[in-house]
């Protein structure tokens, strides 16, 4: 048996961690079924966060409004074409990503992260699976407490914990902590970003051939060993 640490950097209003999201669980799938022993490795996954802050104001905003901000010197054909890329890219992954819904910090979404890591790994993964799925393709408002609440209680967390959690700051100071270190990484390419086995790194989101080669280097480098 293996132990494959992996940590992923990552913001929730990122649609490309999404879509790495969604590629990263293929590739551990795919292993875990087509790997001899396989099966019976471990991934321990670590979701690292980032702050994109898409979000300059200090309350929710439609999400047009700040791509109209973003994008302002793109042209109509040039957004199109960029929308048509990842929407085209998200589909082959079973992600349908819509463009409503309202966008403010996701400090808060990353602190109930931070609170599932002593958690189940099934726990953990749900949670951040709903969050990504809420705002993305549901149109939610993720910096909403109630909002986070339902998301939270969904993925098999206690509603009386959660609730306390959100309505105080624990673990603020640690998650902003970990989100400035990880923004200021020297050579930092944005978000997503993989760290596996605290030695190979990959960049973006990869297809499921390139994290299963890193998977198996690691396998074999053990039973080498």
């Amino acid at each position: 048996m293996t132990v494959i640490e992996i940590e992923v950097v990552f913001d929730f209003v990122c649609a490309w961690c999404y879509i790495g999201k969604r590629k990263l669980d293929r590739a551990i799938a795919l292993y875990q079924k087509t790997y001899p022993g396989g099966r019976s490795d471990i991934f321990s996954i670590k979701w690292s966060p980032y702050y994109l802050n898409y979000n300059p104001h200090p309350h929710s905003v439609p999400k047009s409004d700040l791509i109209d901000e973003r994008m302002g010197d793109m042209t109509p054909e040039q957004r199109a074409t960029l929308f048509n890329r990842m929407n085209q890219i998200g589909r082959t992954v079973g992600i349908i990503f819509k463009p409503g819904g309202l966008i403010g910090s996701t400090r808060d979404a990353h602190r109930l992260v931070h609170l599932s890591h002593t958690k189940s790994p099934e726990i953990q993964n749900a949670l951040v699976n709903n969050i990504l799925q809420a705002y993305h393709e549901l149109e939610k408002d993720i910096s909403s407490k109630e909002v986070l609440t339902e998301l939270a209680v969904n993925a098999g967390l206690e509603q009386a914990e959660v609730a306390e959690w959100l309505d105080t700051d624990l673990a603020g100071d640690i998650v902003d902590k970990e989100a400035r270190q990880n923004k200021e990484e020297p050579g930092n390419t944005g978000v997503p970003r993989y760290i596996i086995q605290r030695a190979y790194r990959l960049d973006g989101a990869e297809d499921p051939s390139k994290f299963i080669e890193v998977f198996t280097k690691i396998k074999e480098d053990k039973t080498e060993a």
